[in-house]
């Protein structure tokens, strides 16, 4: 049960280096997609076990050493957002998979405004830069289109594996 914490880390650590490498060539009006932010949606929309706390520590930790703030801005915006989504995924049908990707979309877009605001009243606190306005828009834009993708790919993954496992 632990390989799954493991590989967890790897993943954060893989997209990481993917979104500060690669991806800043790919800039879109000054925006780079947040895949550890994408990743840490999609592991706690589709997996509501015990490990989604630890995936939040863990993509709060990597944004944290990626963002020049101060350590621990991320891990509690994040951790903020965790207990905020298990407040909204209350009000959400899980067992219906007709608009799933729509309900995806609407707390991911949620989730996401919740963090910049949180990370800009942090700015605000703490005297470093981070900007707020149009930004904020293409951000989200960009970072759906990423997190739809991702979505689709990790669904796909996990039917692929439950039917496998069927008898």
């Amino acid at each position: 049960m632990w390989i799954k914490y493991i590989i967890n880390i790897l993943l954060f650590f893989a997209f990481a280096v993917i979104q500060n490498s690669f991806l800043s060539y790919f800039n879109v009006m000054g925006v780079v997609p947040n895949l550890i932010f994408v990743l840490f949606f999609v592991l706690f929309f589709f997996n509501s076990g015990d490990e989604g706390f630890f995936n939040t520590i863990a993509a709060g930790f990597f944004l944290d050493l990626l963002y020049g703030s101060y350590f621990g801005v991320s891990i509690f915006s994040l951790v903020v957002i965790y207990f905020f989504q298990k407040l909204i995924f209350n009000f959400f049908e899980k067992g219906s998979n007709k608009y799933l990707v729509v309900n995806f979309m609407i707390i991911f877009s949620v989730g996401f405004i919740l963090y910049s605001l949180l990370i800009y009243l942090f700015s605000i606190i703490l005297n470093f830069e981070f900007n707020l306005g149009w930004n904020l828009i293409i951000s989200l834009i960009y970072n759906l289109t990423f997190g739809v993708l991702v979505f689709y790919i990790y669904e796909k993954l996990i039917k692929d594996n439950n039917s496998k496992n069927q008898l």
